[in-house]
């Protein structure tokens, strides 16, 4: 019986033709695997929710319950602002935004949480009113839908938040 197995073929690392390729096969691999990582990292929530949001903290006047601000948005550079405010659990709180365009909305989200408590875009309002579940810092985050923020929609708005 005559092997017409080459002699090399036990030991590729002998061949090398043989390890070239390997190793062409295995950096193809690994580039491969960045690139499938990339893409799911851009397209996750999580990850894209790590992008900075300017935060501007909303004071209350003194007695008073309720607080306003307005800002602009701009879709490719500025497509959220983070509203942030001081509440207790139990208290109510009421928010309203006015703004004429039909891509801007507005999520509530509760201390130390991304889990957010009211999402304005799911519910298609302008305007929620909720009770407080935890004592702590909230932010009432104003954002463009993701489509107006891939075109570079501009948006201007103002936005009242009341507790009591």
């Amino acid at each position: 019986m005559t092997d017409k197995t080459p002699a090399y073929a036990a030991h590729p690392q002998q061949n090398p033709s043989d390890h070239n390729r390997t190793k062409t096969l295995r950096w193809f691999a690994v580039e491969r695997a960045f690139v499938c990582a990339a893409l799911v990292a851009a397209s996750w929530p999580g990850v894209a929710a790590q992008v900075q949001i300017p935060v501007t903290s909303l004071q209350f006047a003194a007695g008073g319950s309720g607080a306003r601000a307005t800002g602009h948005l701009k879709g490719t550079r500025l497509g959220a602002r983070d509203y942030l405010l001081t509440a207790k659990a139990g208290q109510t709180m009421t928010v309203t935004l006015d703004t004429r365009s039909t891509s801007t909305y507005f999520n509530v989200l509760p201390p130390n949480s991304s889990e957010a408590l009211y999402r304005g875009e799911l519910d298609g309002q302008q305007h929620w009113t909720g009770q407080l579940p935890l004592d702590g810092a909230y932010r009432v985050r104003v954002f463009l839908n993701r489509a107006a923020g891939r075109k570079g929609v501009s948006s201007s708005f103002r936005l009242t938040v009341q507790v009591r």
